[in-house]
């Protein structure tokens, strides 16, 4: 895995855990396609994109405690130059430190001219 998008994966823990859904929001292209709970959720447009995340955040916060993520293992497959398909095994802390969530999450990244940026993640639960 290059560097540049090991660097992607640790900017979007760090604005994942800070709450900065702008942030998020940012590392996105769209449309933006996420697949939870086995359905597909398609965002057509920067605003989708941010409200998404937005209540992605706030709920793991509200109804599990979580102030932060780590990634635990990271399988990354270059697809060509300009394509990436990772999966990241996180772990999600409360503010005692303890794992309330351990859980798989697969990202699909496009290589621009402002970096790497997610174009879809499926979460595997």
């Amino acid at each position: 895995m290059s560097a540049n998008i090991l660097s992607t994966f640790e900017e979007y823990t760090r604005l994942y855990s800070d709450r900065d859904v702008e942030g998020v929001t940012d590392l996105c292209l769209w449309p933006f396609l996420a697949i939870r709970k086995g359905e597909a959720i398609h965002m057509p447009d920067r605003a989708a994109v941010r409200d998404h995340f937005a209540n992605v955040i706030v709920a793991y916060r509200v109804t599990t405690g979580v102030v932060g993520w780590t990634p635990v293992e990271i399988d990354a497959r270059q697809l060509g130059e300009r394509c990436v398909f990772a999966t990241l095994r996180w772990n999600a802390f409360n503010s005692d430190g303890k794992v309330v969530r351990n859980t798989w999450t697969s990202y699909q990244l496009l290589a621009t001219p402002d970096g790497w940026r997610f174009l879809s993640y499926t979460n595997h639960f």
